[in-house]
């Protein structure tokens, strides 16, 4: 199932999507596309993108998002406001609403399919019978991984050592991201988290560049540490107060 729905998401992405965005684009501007107009080139994919995330999802997993969040936990109200603090002070800054835009269209629908989607769908199979930290932790490693070959598609603007060490972080970051989703039982969380985490990052740096650099032995290493740390990070979410993992709550209610 997994790979049925990455392979129709990319069919979508890559042949229909190009379609539909690129005469919605002719239609609004009258001619093709130019360069000044490309983050309204990439909004229109993204939100497209959405759409058919969840109707693949409503016929291929039928998964049901969780969203709501437990309003008798205030971790997550403290970081919320913390989160869009940072987007207040950052309001001046030469790079705010580039960084405001990419932080929402990539977070929504890389949230919604990855830690929504595929890890909600893989930890109700996995956790079926018995939830243990082990299946958890087996359900974040595969969902992860899977996030993190997803970034191959940048291929297309990136050489391939470069876009390796992207999606090794992806495979750390994205198991991060879904420990956060178990512990809150909010899909809410992960995304703010994600969006935070892209937002600081835009905000630096502007718009990331095409990059062809050339990667050595010591930056796999030192890539292979990272990604060790972040899974090590994403486990201890999961396992610290195991019982207190909303997620888990709700899908054995479910």
């Amino acid at each position: 199932m997994i790979p049925l729905i990455l392979f129709l998401e990319t069919l979508f992405d890559a042949v229909i999507l190009p379609i539909i965005y690129g005469l919605t684009y002719r239609i609004i501007f009258h001619g093709s596309m130019v360069t000044d107009h490309y983050m309204l080139y990439l909004n229109i994919y993204k939100i497209l993108s959405i759409f058919v995330i969840l109707i693949l999802n409503h016929y291929l997993f039928s998964q049901k998002l969780y969203l709501k969040p437990n309003f008798s936990e205030f971790g997550w109200q403290i970081f919320i406001f913390i989160c869009l603090l940072i987007v207040v002070v950052s309001l001046k800054t030469k790079y705010f609403w580039t960084a405001l835009d990419v932080g929402i269209i990539a977070a929504l629908p890389e949230e919604i399919m990855f830690r929504g989607v595929i890890l909600g769908w893989i930890l109700e199979k996995i956790t079926r019978f018995k939830q243990t930290y082990v299946n958890v932790s087996i359900a974040l490693g595969i969902s992860g991984v899977v996030f993190g070959c997803f970034h191959y598609i940048n291929l297309l603007h990136q050489s391939f050592g470069f876009t390796t060490l992207q999606v090794m972080n992806a495979v750390g970051l994205g198991m991060i991201l879904g420990a956060i989703y178990v512990k809150s039982g909010s899909l809410l969380i992960p995304i703010a988290t994600h969006f935070i985490w892209d937002f600081v990052v835009t905000l630096k740096n502007g718009m990331p560049e095409t990059s062809y650099m050339a990667i050595n032995g010591q930056d796999i290493f030192m890539e292979c540490i990272v990604l060790a740390i972040q899974a090590s990070i994403a486990i201890w979410i999961v396992c610290f107060h195991f019982e207190n993992n909303l997620l888990l709550q709700k899908i054995e209610k479910k």
